[in-house]
């Protein structure tokens, strides 16, 4: 079966691109000084509470972004997503601390943070929460030359 009404989605899908990269909607994940080297993820957790606090329940798609030492430029590095009810969880696997059986980035932002760099996130919340597998493949699909944290979701070309 086709689905007839693509210029719709297509659409759908490029209001989620801009909501997604835009910076007024990029979040920075604040790292204290003495808390990365040992990693402390509790003191990490703590200083990013309303952080995580308000992606919880309105994240299903969210976007990782880095930027070196010094520097105010961030490229995106990671696109996923997950069910809203999960998010918070999700996004603190990739950020903070994680699962051994999880996919998460975590050690990538453990090297690029003790390598003085900063994290930015964003998020958009897809309804109906089904869509936002589609959102997020379509949106590695555009991005997969910046992507280099992204495995999943990379079509063969």
């Amino acid at each position: 079966m086709e689905y007839i009404e693509l210029s719709s989605l297509k659409g759908f899908l490029g209001e989620c691109d801009k909501a997604i990269l835009d910076d007024i909607n990029k979040e920075k994940v604040t790292y204290p000084k003495g808390s990365f080297t040992p990693w402390n993820s509790k003191k990490i957790k703590e200083t990013n509470k309303k952080l995580l606090k308000n992606i919880s329940g309105t994240a299903n798609v969210y976007a990782i972004f880095i930027a070196d030492k010094g520097s105010n430029e961030y490229q995106l590095k990671y696109i996923g997503q997950s069910n809203s009810k999960g998010a918070r969880t999700r996004l603190t696997n990739h950020l903070i601390k994680k699962g051994e059986k999880t996919g998460a980035k975590l050690s990538k932002v453990i090297d690029h943070i003790q390598a003085d760099g900063s994290i930015k996130i964003s998020w958009i919340s897809i309804t109906p929460e089904s869509l936002r597998h589609y959102v997020e493949e379509e949106l590695i699909q555009r991005h997969k030359k910046t992507l280099d944290w992204n495995n999943h979701g990379k079509k063969k070309t």
